[in-house]
């Protein structure tokens, strides 16, 4: 996870600070010391993690001595809202309804439902279904929560390596884990929540799979696996943003979400451009055309605001 707290100069910068108490004591000291109890108690741990308050409330769960949050100031700050407000919002804007004005016209070009009904689209729905189900009926939280705090530690340790920082420490379990490394920067900080590391390793096993031993089912288990390892990226990003939020003040909320939501889209363009889905010349014509309607919608705004004030 990104780093919680900013540390002093001296100590290495941590990165998903979740040492906090993830059980209620009441809940798990009458529970005997058998091997029957195990999975109850992981359920509980699990379960009260999705408990965790959101925003500034996390910070009352902490001891004040861990915590040294620095608000983004000065230049700084008012560089990356300009940015946020004038660059990242209607880029973010322009791309979902370009994404969608292209999905729109393949699915008119095929027919609306060969399109729905193919392989790709129908697994992919199929899994993304499946984890939804997992979540509902939180049958297999406990392993879901952990395989999400590995997958994030893990992206910060390999975004810290490809900045050429040392991990200097790596602890993870279900009540949360940490990356200690001498390396700091808005890539390392915001890797886990646009790079959907689980689900790039299942396609690259899956692909290797094909390479190596191809066989009748592998398309299906190919798209169902993207859908619900995308699935699980986005809806564990969603949970744990707002939880994480004094440690955005470092990089700014706003400028930190927007970009957040940018590299996540791009992602799924590249995928589905590697899918078949997408058509890189067909969508950047989608995205002149957002961009043509939504200068002529801010052109009509003005005209009829200048046109009232005029008459006022």
């Amino acid at each position: 996870m990104m780093p919680l707290y900013k540390r002093s100069p001296k100590k290495s910068p941590e990165h998903g600070d979740w040492r906090v108490p993830l059980t209620r004591p009441e809940e798990t000291e009458h529970l005997p010391p058998h091997p029957l109890t195990v999975w109850k108690k992981l359920r509980l741990r699990a379960e009260y993690l999705q408990t965790m308050p959101v925003g500034d409330a996390a910070l009352r769960n902490l001891d004040s001595s861990e915590t040294d949050v620095v608000p983004l100031a000065g230049a700084t700050r008012y560089l990356r809202l300009a940015l946020a407000w004038l660059v990242l919002l209607p880029l973010s804007v322009l791309m979902v309804y370009a994404l969608l004005l292209h999905l729109y016209g393949a699915s008119s070009t095929v027919g609306l439902k060969s399109f729905w009904m193919s392989v790709p689209v129908w697994y992919t729905l199929l899994g993304a279904g499946a984890f939804c189900s997992l979540v509902i009926s939180r049958i297999a939280m406990p392993v879901l929560v952990y395989v999400y705090v590995l997958g994030h530690e893990l992206t910060h340790a390999l975004a810290a390596k490809l900045c050429l920082g040392k991990v200097q420490a790596f602890k993870i379990d279900l009540n949360g884990g940490y990356v200690e490394t001498d390396a700091d920067n808005l890539f390392i900080a915001l890797s886990p929540y646009f790079i959907p590391l689980w689900m790039c390793v299942w396609l690259m096993v899956l692909w290797l799979v094909k390479f190596v031993y191809p066989f009748e089912e592998w398309e299906a288990w190919f798209y169902a696996g993207f859908g619900f390892w995308w699935s699980f990226h986005l809806y564990w990003t969603a949970w744990v943003i707002p939880r994480e939020q004094p440690d955005m003040l470092e990089n700014g909320v706003l400028f930190s979400l927007l970009l957040i939501m940018i590299m996540n889209i791009g992602i799924l363009l590249v995928v589905l451009y590697a899918f078949g889905v997408l058509s890189p010349s067909g969508y950047m014509e989608n995205f002149l055309q957002a961009a043509q309607q939504m200068y002529d919608s801010a052109s009509d705004l003005y005209v009829w605001l200048t046109n009232t004030a005029v008459n006022l």
